[in-house]
This record gives C-alpha cells, structure tokens and sequence, in this order.
C-alpha cells in the first residue's frame, strides 16, 4: 500500500495516458516508459529517471528479477530499439516544454541527457527536430498500431517489424542520436 503522500497508479490511469502518446507500441511495453509516459501526462517541467538503463551485463545481479538478460518474460516487438523508444520519449517530452534527463551513472539505453540531482534546477529541454517528429508522428497515425486497452500482445502478430524499425528512425533522427549508441 501506498505510504504518506503517496498514491497507487493502475492501468486505469496508465493506460489511457501512455495512448494519449500514441500507444505502447509506439513508446515501447516496458514499465520504465510507460511511467515515463504517466509522469508526461502530469506536465512536469523535468522528468528524471534513476536506475531504468536497461543495460543488462553479463556477469552480477543487476536487476530485481535476477542478471543479465533483457525482460525474461517475453520477446517483445515494442522493445527493438530501446534507445528509440527513449528517443521517442525524450522528443514528446522536449515537445511539451519537458526535459528528460538520467540520474543514473552507469551505462544505459537511455539516449537522456545525464545529469545530477544538484543539476534539476537549471534543466532545460533539448532542442529536437520537429519536422522528423512530425514525420514519425505521421508514420505512426498511417500504421495505425493504437491498442486502446494497452494488450499489444494480444495483436503483436498485425505489427510490421520492419515498419517499426522505420518509425524508430524518425524519433532518433528526431532527438538526433544514433541506433544501437549506448549511453556510458
């Protein structure tokens, strides 16, 4: 249960704000970005991420479930290029007057501007590429891959990896980083 000043977020609120984004297909079936998504809709200033760098090494625990491995429950089709989905956050978020930024200091997925605590005050957001995100945005609405109840899986097989692969493109041309870079 949630402790004082705290509150229970379920898919119920969720859901609906991480479609108002375009759906999880799009922003990638993770928790670290469907929070991202939730906290987006709330209309913060900054949103800083501590500890979601899906970075999975080899050797040592490195994650509650155990070691090693991306998410061991499933092979996912929204989790191809996770420094796009982050890219594709990261733009909306820019979009919206918000910075993303990681407080993490390790190497990460993440494609966000690192910073430290002290720093919060004076983050800015990035500039970003609005017409490649315009294009994405675009590519998005004629794919058409919203599931409004959030259950991607349930219709992973109406999905075009190499469409998505496309739209991944757009949002790191759009945030103007490279496929397959690994933030350290």
């Amino acid at each position: 249960m949630p402790g004082p000043g705290q509150r229970l977020v379920t898919q119920e609120a969720f859901v609906p704000a991480q479609n108002r984004y375009g759906g999880f297909v799009y922003a990638g079936g993770t928790m670290a970005f469907t929070a991202g998504y939730w906290a987006l809709a709330q209309g913060p200033r900054v949103i800083a991420m501590l500890g979601c760098d899906m970075h999975y090494p080899a050797e040592g625990q490195t994650h509650f479930y155990g070691r090693g491995t991306a998410d061991p429950l499933r092979d996912d089709i929204t989790l191809r290029c996770l420094e796009a989905k982050a890219a594709r956050l990261m733009v909306l978020a820019a979009l919206q007057g918000c910075a993303m930024v990681n407080l993490s200091g390790g190497p990460s997925r993440l494609v966000f501007p690192r910073c430290a605590p002290g720093g919060l005050a004076a983050v800015r957001a990035p500039a970003v590429d609005e017409r490649r995100a315009a294009e994405a945005l675009a590519l998005e609405a004629a794919l058409g891959y919203l599931v409004p109840s959030g259950r991607y899986w349930e219709e992973a097989a109406r999905f075009d990896p190499q469409a998505l692969d496309a739209v991944d493109a757009l949002w790191l041309a759009a945030a103007r980083v490279e496929r397959g870079r690994v933030a350290s």
